[in-house]
């Protein structure tokens, strides 16, 4: 036995002294393969731009505290604050450098406060600029003190079944852990609630709670889609919000309109490889220096653009009185316009409310939901209706709280008036209502969807 031990030593010994490229692979060359794995690459270039994001809500109280009455009596205050703050953990992805992020809608859902920390330690309270509960987005803004880095987003291309994809995220408050899978099947329908999705990728990549809302990327770091939720009782089965659909929403919030009260006055789409324009506000500053429907935009102050997304981040760097160079194409013939950008008009909520569907309507403080036996929620009370109006046609009466319009929550009168200048006349409205009744000594409530056609 030992003088076969013996044989096999000398023998490997000889074999790798006549062939050195069976001995062991350099440490070093070893890392550096392993570095240029595509994979690697890309989860390196996206970990930067994935957020940790808690949120806080206060819970109030469901029940009366007996001595509450009597502290208010003798000393003319609450006793102590009326709710509990509760938490919850999730991520995020930030689309531009200017510290705009987006994640789930139901990651911030009724949240009071919103904490963001970055890759690098640094934190942040959030503002929550909109939000589409239909489409589970919300779009975030942070005061980022320099540039920061964000994921690249290409919705021209659909991923492939069987594509390798890379889910980055802070499952259970873990930061930035990375999982590996394939696009297992797309277009998948997926049930949340009262809300249903069509279009959802389905993935192999582990994605567990504190996922959602961080970036399912390819293997050259572009975004596939937004993390939103496992298979209970599932091994391997996760589900993400498309890029083309998270496309669409940055491109109506990142509009001059919603993002910063700018007026442009014009709404695009990419057709054919082009930058096609689909609409023209009357009276606007679009419209006054010329731009009409159809027109094909090549270019936005000397800069190409053939994607609408990242010609609306051009926007976002504006402010009223610039102006906007556009090179564009008139049936095939070069044209230029200058446009100067302006503030947009200041509209009231309620009177665009009242014009539009015959509602007249307050904001709903905690205070006015208390005296009135609801809990209190992000929205705006009915306070009248008018008899002829489509508001009274489709059963609205005073007392009812419109919670969300065309599938998206407002956070002010503000924000809610925005989207009501939007509407034309004739247009189908969707709003979501809250509404209260009280029985007996009972109150039955039920959240539900209302269509309605402005006037």
């Amino acid at each position: 036995m030992k003088v076969r031990i013996r044989f096999f030593d000398v023998l490997l010994s000889s074999l790798l002294a006549v062939s050195p490229a069976l001995a062991a692979v350099p440490e070093e060359e070893s890392d550096s393969s392993a570095a240029r794995d595509p994979v690697v690459l890309a989860v390196q270039k996206v970990v930067p731009a994935v957020v940790n994001i808690s949120t806080e809500h206060l819970v109030r109280r469901e029940y009366r505290d007996p001595f509450e009455d009597l502290w208010r009596q003798f000393f003319g205050q609450p006793r102590r604050p009326g709710g509990e703050t509760s938490q919850s953990l999730g991520s995020g992805v930030i689309v531009d450098e200017d510290g705009w992020i987006v994640t789930n809608f139901h990651v911030v859902r009724r949240a009071d406060k919103i904490n963001v920390v970055l890759s690098d330690g640094s934190q942040y309270e959030a503002r929550y600029v909109s939000g589409d509960e239909k489409n589970d987005l919300v779009l975030l803004k942070i005061d980022a003190k320099k540039p920061l880095p964000y994921v690249e987003i290409t919705s021209d291309q659909e991923p492939l079944l069987g594509e390798a994809v890379v889910a980055i995220g802070n499952p259970f408050g873990l930061d930035h852990t990375v999982t590996k899978g394939i696009i297992s099947a797309k277009n998948r329908r997926y049930d949340a609630g009262e809300v249903t999705f069509e279009d959802i990728l389905q993935t192999d990549a582990a994605i567990n709670p504190g996922n959602s809302g961080g970036p399912l990327i390819n293997t050259r770091a572009q975004l596939v889609g937004i993390n939103m939720a496992i298979l209970s009782q599932a091994e391997g089965i996760g589900f993400a919000i498309p890029a083309k659909r998270v496309a669409n929403m940055l491109v109506m919030w990142f509009s001059p309109e919603k993002r910063a009260r700018l007026w442009l006055g014009l709404q695009f789409k990419r057709d054919a490889g082009k930058i096609v324009v689909t609409d023209v506000q009357a009276d606007s500053p679009a419209a006054k220096a010329g731009l009409a429907v159809n027109d094909a935009v090549v270019a936005v102050d000397n800069v190409k653009y053939s994607a609408v997304l990242p010609m609306l981040r051009h926007f976002l760097h504006k402010k009223a009185g610039d102006m906007l160079q556009f090179a564009a194409e008139r049936d095939g013939k070069p044209r230029a316009f200058e446009v100067k950008l302006a503030a947009l008009p200041k509209f009231s909520a309620d009177d665009l409310m009242w014009n539009r569907f015959g509602l007249r309507i307050q904001p709903l403080t905690p205070e006015l939901a208390d005296a009135l036996g609801i809990p209190a929620m992000q929205g705006v009370l009915v306070s009248d209706v008018q008899r002829s109006g489509p508001g009274a046609a489709a059963g609205f009466r005073r007392g009812i709280v419109i919670t969300h319009i065309g599938g998206e929550e407002f956070q002010s009168l503000d924000q809610l008036a925005e989207q009501l200048a939007g509407i034309k006349s004739g247009d189908m409205v969707s709003m979501a209502v809250f509404i209260a009744e009280q029985r007996g000594g009972f109150t039955l409530t039920q959240t539900t969807g209302v269509i309605l056609q402005a006037r």
